[in-house]
């Protein structure tokens, strides 16, 4: 790739308590991304985390440059995600889950549609993580495609590309769900009317639990998401 032709990207990534491997994913962000394209920047969304990663950031910061994104006190998911967000100066903002659960280089497989569409996104495959977890996605996105009559397969990946006009669109919308916040984020794209591309990438189980979505949290989630679909759907699709 010629990299004379490549625009710059803001790079996010939302961590908490993920020292035993954070230090290797960034380094490995920064190698595979960051340093191929110039003019680029790196934003670790760091949650006042209890286990040092919060120290391994601010190590690695003068040496990387990155922007470390925190606070005195926890914001929680959602609202880390905006605030990362909304200090992204790039054309294009490149998101990704942490823990070690997506092949970074994969990014460039997105990349390359950054011009044609307003959001690309990286449906998981090759999935081995607890077949109770596969089939959760499977019928949340079957739920969402049929309830909000579009076509969606991943819609709460976490692995995805943005355009800068539409996170200035969509992050300055206030949203409706706490949970499953990237899901309802692909909703808002797709009522704008912005396109919307869906790639394959290889996705792997991550060590020990989940942080954002533990077992015992799953059902209250669902209770949650579920009852403010009609909401959503007449907010965002009121002709449907």
């Amino acid at each position: 790739m010629n990299e004379k032709k490549l625009d710059p990207v803001s790079v996010i990534v939302n961590v908490y308590n993920e020292a035993e491997t954070i230090e290797d994913e960034i380094r490995t962000i920064y190698e595979t991304i960051v340093s191929r394209i110039p003019g680029s920047e790196f934003i670790v969304a760091e949650e006042c985390s209890t286990d040092g990663t919060g120290e391994i950031v601010i190590r690695l910061k003068n040496e990387l440059g990155l922007i470390h994104s925190t606070g005195t006190v926890r914001k929680g998911y959602m609202r880390a995600l905006r605030d990362a967000f909304m200090l992204a100066k790039c054309p294009f903002i490149f998101f990704s889950d942490t823990g070690n659960k997506h092949d970074q280089s994969e990014f460039w497989e997105l990349y390359k549609y950054r011009h044609d569409y307003g959001l690309v996104v990286g449906v998981k495959t090759g999935r081995s993580d607890q077949l109770y977890r596969r089939f959760l996605t499977f019928s949340y996105n079957k739920i969402l495609s049929w309830y909000f009559n579009v076509d969606l397969h991943d819609a709460d990946s976490g692995f995805r590309l943005y355009q800068k006009k539409v996170v200035d669109t969509v992050f300055n919308e206030p949203w409706v769900n706490k949970e499953l916040i990237s899901s309802e984020i692909m909703l808002r794209v797709v009522a704008h009317g912005f396109p919307v591309k869906e790639v394959p990438v290889s996705y792997r189980q991550r060590k020990g639990h989940s942080r954002g979505l533990p077992l015992k949290k799953i059902p209250k989630v669902i209770l949650h998401v579920l009852k403010n679909m009609p909401r959503l759907k007449r907010e965002l699709f009121p002709k449907r």
